[in-house]
């Protein structure tokens, strides 16, 4: 079965960093639902957020790929009940 994930990643100011995120997604066959990208411009970074469905194993996979990009600073994933529980205690 399938759940539901948050996938955050921090990249340089690159626009094969999309691409990589993409791809890994792809090739562990992860569905992407949602895609959200904002820059800071003092330091010229991107966080990319995704949401996604992904076996466990095939998430974590993937995370590990792309944390092994270049150009990728930080990758972390949550299940999506537990972004939704922490962002109302908070």
């Amino acid at each position: 079965m399938k759940a539901q994930y948050t996938v955050t990643a921090l990249s340089e100011n690159d626009n094969s960093s999309l691409l990589r995120l993409i791809a890994a997604m792809g090739r562990h066959r992860i569905e992407i639902e949602r895609y959200t990208c904002s820059s800071r411009r003092s330091s010229g970074t991107y966080k990319h957020v995704l949401t996604v469905r992904a076996r466990p194993e095939s998430i974590r996979r993937a995370v590990k790929r792309i944390g092994g990009c270049v150009g990728v600073f930080g990758i972390c994933y949550r299940r999506l009940e537990e972004t939704v529980n922490s962002e109302k205690a908070g």
